[in-house]
């Protein structure tokens, strides 16, 4: 399992949460993300690596090119974790109320 430290690091990079925003809409590869960060590609590729090490994207080759997703799995698991403590359970169920 992944620390929590390792998550809110993660998450505390506001390219990262663009990255998560932009792949919502679909999978996409390293140029359109730079694209639409308006970074370099190494530095794109830096993040999504982050976030893929994590368990957070998903990737899959087609020929040169790497198409990253988001593991909504991932995502729920992670949801599903931090709602067993009380305090973030309250949190959570108060947005989802909203």
């Amino acid at each position: 399992m992944v620390s929590l430290t390792k998550i809110s690091k993660a998450f505390s990079d506001n390219n990262r949460l663009k990255i998560l925003e932009f792949l919502s809409d679909g999978q996409r590869n390293v140029t359109e993300v730079a694209e639409n960060l308006k970074v370099e590609e190494n530095l794109a590729s830096h993040h999504l690596r982050v976030l893929a090490s994590l368990g957070f994207l998903k990737n899959q080759k087609n020929g040169r090119q790497v198409f990253y997703s988001i593991n909504e799995r991932r995502f729920i698991s992670l949801v599903k974790g931090i709602s067993k403590n009380p305090a973030f359970r309250d949190i959570i169920e108060q947005s989802l109320s909203e």
